[in-house]
């Protein structure tokens, strides 16, 4: 037996309104009757049925989110749609930012997700791609470290640093993915290098690399 996905379906009173809004933020109706609708855009499927005026629309408690891999794309997209921002786009504590839309039926619709397209350069997948090299959370920062060694290249919700002889600050939102590949690289090489030649170093060695 397998579970494939969730298929939530939101009581609404206006039916023909909360569907306009889902349209307009380029979600299509895959199946429609009397009293439900349902609406596809890409991964995304959930129904949306029509209830008697005495229902409580939002139901008290309910969250509803969405995520995306682009959420100054789904920004740009609700103004010009005309739909209300509930919340302008917040940089969250796990570096992902969250948008928070209002529907005409009252749910306040979150959508988290990077702060562009996966076209992006992607820090993780690219440490990641370099032998012995961990992920590992310290002090706020996500940080990638050779095995035995300093970390190289880290990330918190205010910034982005790689390990390059001193501090590079990074703008992923401008770097290339081979720009940041060789930044990496080159950050891996040195410490690989040094632990050759000195052997791992702590921080009481006053090593330079070593930084934790």
């Amino acid at each position: 037996m397998e579970f494939l996905r969730a298929l939530p379906v939101l009581p609404v009173h206006d039916l023909d309104a909360e569907t306009a809004f889902y349209e307009r933020l380029t979600f299509h109706v895959q199946h429609r009757d009397d009293d439900f609708v349902a609406l596809e855009r890409d991964r995304a499927l959930f129904g949306l049925r029509r209830v008697d005026a005495d229902v409580t629309v939002p139901p008290p408690g309910l969250s509803w989110q969405f995520e995306v891999d682009d959420v100054p794309g789904v920004l740009a997209a609700a103004l010009a749609a005309g739909v209300v921002v509930h919340e302008e786009p917040q940089r969250q504590p796990s570096g992902d930012w969250t948008l928070r839309l209002q529907t005409p039926a009252g749910y306040e619709l979150v959508v988290e997700g990077p702060a562009s397209s996966p076209a992006r350069p992607d820090l993780r997948a690219l440490a990641l791609t370099l032998p012995e090299v961990v992920e590992l959370q310290e002090e706020g920062w996500l940080e990638y470290r050779r095995v035995g060694g300093p970390w190289i290249a880290r990330i918190s919700a205010t910034g982005v640093e790689v390990r390059t002889g001193g501090v590079t600050a990074v703008d992923l939102a401008r770097s290339t993915s081979d720009h940041l590949e060789e930044l990496l690289r080159a950050a891996w090489r040195r410490t690989l290098r040094h632990h050759r030649t000195w052997g791992p170093c702590a921080p009481s060695d006053g090593c330079d690399c070593a930084w934790s």
